[in-house]
């Protein structure tokens, strides 16, 4: 199973029905990001698996568990949503291929 970090990778190629983790992108556990959640915004292409938490005390994040379904491009969104207000805090973008 392929493994990217969302603070090295700006690209994730993949073929369809492979399966990939990602982790998230990192925020320590300071204010103003106390009161955070990671998120990942997926298109029709990749399919999300499950999720897990980091094992460190101290940072927010996830680990990803991703599937590719069927051929395209495109982009993906992961970043970290305020629990209280609902909007995006930090977020990062990376671009993807599934291909057959």
């Amino acid at each position: 199973m392929v493994e990217y970090r969302a603070t090295e990778v700006e690209h994730i190629d993949l073929k369809v029905g492979e399966v990939c983790r990602l982790e998230s992108l990192r925020q320590a556990v300071v204010p103003p990001y106390v009161m955070i959640i990671p998120f990942i915004e997926l298109p029709v292409e990749i399919e999300f698996v499950k999720q897990e938490g980091l094992e460190e005390d101290g940072i927010h994040g996830s680990i990803f568990t991703l599937r590719a379904l069927k051929p395209g491009g495109g982009v993906l969104r992961v970043g970290f949503r305020d629990l209280q207000k609902g909007n995006v805090v930090i977020e990062k973008s990376i671009s993807f291929k599934v291909r057959q």
